[in-house]
């Protein structure tokens, strides 16, 4: 059983993807709306922290498009044996 099919029939995994999905976009604009000015102090919570956790999520918010892209390709399919 490949992963596409797994994922197929267990509904649920495909549930907790998107739930991931939409925690990691909650959780970019609840950073975003934290960022203050670029030239603030160097000490504590700096705009340039928030810049890179919001690279990192953008990221992991990009596997898990391309994770979702994959389980829904039908092709290839596996051939039946004869």
């Amino acid at each position: 059983m490949g992963i596409r099919t797994a994922l197929t029939q267990a509904r649920i995994v495909t549930l907790g993807v998107f739930a991931a999905a939409i925690w990691v976009v909650l959780t970019m604009l609840q950073v975003f709306g934290r960022l203050g000015p670029l030239s603030s102090g160097g000490v504590g919570q700096t705009p340039i922290s928030g810049l890179v956790g919001l690279a990192v999520l953008g990221g992991a918010l990009a596997l898990l498009l391309v994770l979702y892209g994959e389980l829904s390709e039908t092709e290839p399919a596996p051939e039946p044996w004869e």
